[in-house]
């Protein structure tokens, strides 16, 4: 092997890094976004207070 067939592949294995590294960054971060969205959401959500609700249920036949 020569130096100039090393140093080519050494760098392009470092740009393959590189990128990896970044699209990992890039689902971290859109992960940690929708985590705080969603907990955004449970808490807007409305607490059932009536022990009634949900007991019955009204069937047509």
């Amino acid at each position: 092997m020569d130096i100039e067939n090393v140093s080519t592949g050494m760098s392009q294995e470092r740009v393959q890094q590189e990128a990896a590294a970044k699209v990992q960054s890039l689902s971290i971060k859109n992960a940690e976004e929708q985590g705080e969205a969603f907990a955004k959401l449970m808490e807007s959500t409305k607490v059932v207070t009536d022990t009634a609700v949900g007991n019955n249920v009204d069937l047509l036949g």
